[in-house]
């Protein structure tokens, strides 16, 4: 704690757009009241001087894309009471792993040549494959006001919640028209609620940026894409483009694409 009792807070970035650090500074109306509630010690984005740690609350945005972020993230990890993970990136591996579909080696040299040595590139990872996460918060962004509801649970050191439904019961409640009856592949049945059905309340079909949400059938989303006119290619990538780390669960595994 810092001397003024409020928790000792760390944001940090690794790998990724820093989108979700951005979101946090576009929380105008409860900026005051998140800094009335905690004392952010190190944010590199916002703040010029910052601190070495400890903290009591990690916030890790970013996917773990080299070995110099590994270490990283295992001395925040050291250095935190609780870690948060934020985003996509952080918490399934985001856009960024797109590139573990591909031959790293061929990538690196496409892009500079035979000079590759002083890369350290590794395949994408989520924070949590490498050290233990006590919450995440999803999305890409991150919804802003999950983050707020956060800081506010962590300030009252309760574990903050996601919701553990999809987005498809928020189309629902929004009184949103089904986006797979006008033909288009949505994901929402099998995506993580928490983002109030944003895409889909604009007509934009759901991507999954919040990663699939585990106890629903993926088995019958895959089988509504199938009679869509979708390729397995098209269904792999639905379920993968923002959620790479998926591929490695058992339920994504047993699906026949």
């Amino acid at each position: 704690m810092s001397d003024n009792g409020k928790p000792k807070v760390g944001i940090f970035g690794l790998t990724g757009c820093a989108g979700c650090q951005l979101n946090i500074l576009n929380i105008e109306d409860h900026l005051l009241d998140i800094l009335g509630l905690v004392d952010i010690t190190t944010w590199v984005m916002a703040k010029q001087e910052n601190s070495d740690g400890p903290w009591d609350i990690a916030f890790v945005e970013g996917s773990v894309a080299k070995e110099s972020e590994v270490e990283r993230v295992k001395k925040i990890r050291e250095k935190s009471d609780v870690l948060i993970a934020i985003g996509a990136c952080a918490t399934h591996g985001g856009l960024p792993a797109i590139r573990n579909m591909r031959d790293i080696e061929e990538m690196k040299e496409t892009v500079y040549g035979e000079q590759t040595s002083h890369l350290d590139v590794i395949p994408i990872k989520p924070v949590s494959h490498y050290v233990d996460v006590d919450a995440e918060l999803p999305g890409c962004p991150m919804d802003k006001m999950e983050f707020v509801r956060a800081v506010m649970a962590l300030a009252m050191k309760k574990t903050p919640q996601v919701p553990n439904y999809s987005v498809c019961y928020e189309c629902r409640v929004n009184e949103n028209p089904c986006l797979l009856d006008e033909g288009k592949f949505c994901m929402g049945p099998v995506t993580q609620a928490g983002c109030d059905s944003l895409c889909p309340s604009y007509g934009a079909a759901c991507e999954g940026c919040r990663g699939p949400i585990a106890q629903v059938n993926w088995g019958a989303e895959v089988k509504i894409l199938k009679e869509m006119g979708a390729t397995a290619d098209q269904i792999r990538r639905k379920f993968l483009k923002y959620c790479p780390s998926t591929a490695d669960m058992e339920d994504f595994q047993e699906l026949t694409l």
